[in-house]
C-alpha cells in the first residue's frame, strides 16, 4: 500500500500537500529498504554522510514552535502526514467510527514474518486519537491502552482496521478497536482518553 492512495490535505501552506506527503511515503519506503539491507561498510559510511548532512539542512528549516510543525499535523494526509506508525489509509470514517487498511512493512518486523509486538498498539494509539480528538472536540490524552494477541500480525499485508467509540462518562472516553486479516481477528484492543481541562499540556 502506498501513500499516495490516502488523498492529500496537508493545512501548512509551507510546503504542497502532494509534495510532503509523498517525502513521508519515500521515508517510509526507506525505513523498509534499511530494515532488509545488509549493506557493506563502505555504503554504511556513504550513506551515513548523506544523512548526517540532510540533518544539518533539515534543521536549518526547524519549526519555532509544535503548532508550525508539518510532521502528523496534516489531517488530509496518509497517517496524518508522519511515518512513526504503520502506514495506513481511511476507507470511512463518521463522529463515532473509523474503518480501513493497513500495511506493517519490514520496517516493523519482530521475527518470523510477524509484525514487532510494539507496532501493534502504536497503531492503535494512532487510530484512537485520530477518533477521539476530531475536528471541533477538546482535546484528550491517552490514560491506558490494552492490546489483546489473537493471531499473528503478518508483515506486507493488506489488513482490515476498525476503531470505534465505545462509551463516556464525563471527561472519560473509552474506545475499542480491531485489526484483521482476511476476516480472522488478529488483534483487539481497547482504551480510555481523558479529555484536558483547559491549560492541560
Amino acid at each position: 500500500m502506498k501513500e499516495s492512495l490516502a488523498p492529500g490535505g496537508c493545512a501548512a501552506t509551507v510546503v504542497g500537500d502532494v509534495a510532503y506527503e509523498t517525502l513521508v511515503g519515500t521515508t517510509r519506503e526507506f525505513l523498509d529498504a534499511l530494515a532488509a539491507a545488509v549493506p557493506d561498510a563502505p555504503m554504511a559510511d556513504e550513506l551515513t554522510v548523506a544523512l548526517r548532512d540532510w540533518v544539518a539542512r533539515l534543521a536549518d528549516r526547524a519549526a519555532g514552535v509544535e503548532d508550525e510543525r508539518l510532521f502528523g499535523r496534516c489531517p488530509g494526509a496518509a497517517a496524518h502526514g508522519q511515518s512513526m506508525t504503520p502506514a495506513y489509509r481511511v476507507t470511512a470514517e463518521d463522529d463515532a467510527e473509523l474503518r480501513g487498511v493497513t500495511r506493517f512493512g519490514g520496517y516493523f518486523l519482530g521475527g518470523n514474518g510477524a509484525a514487532h509486538g510494539g507496532a501493534v498498539p502504536l497503531l492503535f494509539d494512532e487510530l484512537f486519537g485520530r477518533v477521539i480528538n476530531g475536528e471541533g472536540r477538546a482535546p484528550a490524552r491517552t490514560a491506558y491502552l490494552h492490546v489483546d494477541f489473537r493471531a499473528v500480525v503478518r508483515l506486507d499485508r493488506d489488513l482490515d482496521v476498525r476503531v470505534w467509540r465505545d462509551r463516556r462518562e464525563g471527561r472519560k472516553q473509552y474506545v475499542r478497536g480491531e485489526i484483521r486479516d482476511d476476516g480472522a481477528l488478529c488483534a483487539e484492543a481497547e482504551a480510555l482518553f481523558v479529555v484536558l481541562r483547559p491549560g492541560q499540556p
